[in-house]
């Protein structure tokens, strides 16, 4: 009966495949097809009049024919109308193939927003080549397609080499739209959402996981979703209940790359907030500035801070944690982009089964999926090549005697409570200074 159930998954899951990939087909068609008939009233007119008014009357006919709202149908034509440009002709093809679902495209279409016109098509080659890459012989390489978060991060860096203005230009102007919003929603509850600089959402992010945590104990029911939001109402209110008091000072840590040039003010190159995105340097020069400690990422072999412990100590020290940090930025299950400030280090081969304290043992795991793991319904291995680092002037290397064809360090492997594999890599596009 259990070969019977895990065959069925396994069934079921490739149909999930296909029917994304068939999703896809069907959005770059639904694309084309709009498109075509915004040219067909009017939007390939010689009247100027003509063509302008022809998107407007598209989205009416959207609109009446979907029955969709004007906002939503304009919405359609505009993105359709967009896509259909030379420029975009790699994406729309990668659709067509069944690559590049929508939800992926309108990552690479928001990211794309700072890149000038006569850069886009270099633009958008690459972030194809990034959101449906290939191995070696061409294939689709489904295990280096990105998580959604990792994808945004890998094209908002993308995006910052072929910007016309730099980032700091363009927070400033953005930051003049910051603002909250409230949405009604079912049930007599709401959506609170705030635009804020990076940096600060960032802080209150982690502020609020920390806090959280440290309410979390044998008596407490609510879960750690639940306590962030209390949390949340408690402080933005005013109310400063006992048990929040108690937790007003909990260590809240966010960890932030800058490059040395930018630290000293001969470069401008963003920095980032690593699980979050790029930081525009004066920001990132500040919060450097801030820091009650600086800390280098990868642990330098010569300082002796300790980056395996063996079986002589079950909790890894603070550099081991911080290496992991950098390394895996995220939960390292596949999908998911807890950032590594709400994760646990866990060992990839359990301590209780032989397994070591070390860095080529661990990886940062968010709570759901440290439980997935610890009951068994996940499986774990590490397949990637010893070394604490990738390589690089005064990072260590790898042993000779291991070949370099494996993946790098911090490879995981996972297979699913239905026999299937996936394969998670450590962010393969690091932020600066590397």
């Amino acid at each position: 009966m259990a070969s019977i159930e895990a065959e069925t998954a396994q069934l079921l899951i490739a149909r999930l495949e296909r029917l994304d990939r068939d999703d896809s087909a069907r959005a770059a068609e639904r694309i084309v097809t709009l498109a075509s008939l915004a040219r067909a009233v009017g939007g390939s007119s010689d009247a100027p009049f003509r063509r302008l008014g022809a998107p407007s009357i598209a989205a009416s006919e959207v609109s009446a024919t979907l029955k969709l709202s004007a906002r939503t149908a304009k919405g359609m034509v505009t993105e359709a109308l967009e896509l259909s440009r030379p420029a975009w002709r790699p994406l729309l093809e990668a659709m067509h193939a069944g690559l590049v679902p929508q939800r992926r495209a309108r990552t690479i279409l928001d990211a794309a927003t700072p890149v000038p016109q006569e850069r886009l098509a270099a633009f958008v080659a690459e972030a194809v080549a990034v959101a449906a890459p290939t191995g070696p012989d061409g294939s689709p390489d489904a295990d280096g397609i990105p998580s959604p978060g990792a994808l945004g991060r890998k094209l908002r860096r993308l995006a910052e080499r072929h910007a016309a203005e730099p980032l700091a230009v363009r927070k400033a102007k953005a930051r003049e739209h910051r603002r909250v919003d409230i949405e009604p929603a079912g049930d007599a509850m709401c959506w609170l959402t705030a635009y804020l600089p990076l940096e600060d959402a960032a802080a209150i992010d982690t502020r609020l996981e920390s806090m959280a945590r440290s309410l979390q104990g044998p008596s407490e029911s609510r879960t750690l979703p639940q306590l962030r939001a209390d949390v949340f109402a408690d402080l933005v209110s005013g109310a400063s209940p006992a048990d929040l008091r108690a937790a007003a000072s909990p260590g809240a840590q966010i960890v932030v790359t800058v490059p040395l040039a930018t630290l000293e003010g001969s470069g401008d190159a963003p920095g980032e907030i690593l699980g979050y995105g790029p930081l525009d340097p004066d920001a990132a020069r500040l919060v450097a500035a801030g820091a009650a400690t600086w800390t280098r990422l990868w642990v330098d072999p010569r300082t002796g801070a300790p980056l395996a412990l063996g079986r002589t100590r079950y909790r890894p020290s603070a550099a081991m944690r911080q290496q992991l940090g950098a390394r895996d930025m995220v939960c390292r299950f596949p999908g998911c982009d807890r950032p590594s400030t709400a994760t646990d280090a866990d060992h990839t081969m359990s301590w209780a089964s032989g397994g070591e304290t070390g860095t080529d043992n661990l990886a940062l795991l968010c709570r759901e999926h440290h439980r997935l793991k610890s009951e068994g319904h996940w499986r774990a291995r590490q397949i990637g090549r010893p070394g604490s680092a990738p390589d690089g002037p005064g990072r260590p290397e790898a042993p000779a005697a291991v070949p370099r064809h494996l993946p790098p360090p911090g490879t995981i492997e996972w297979t699913s409570p239905a026999g299937r594999r996936y394969i998670t890599y450590p962010e393969g596009d690091p932020p600066p200074p590397f």
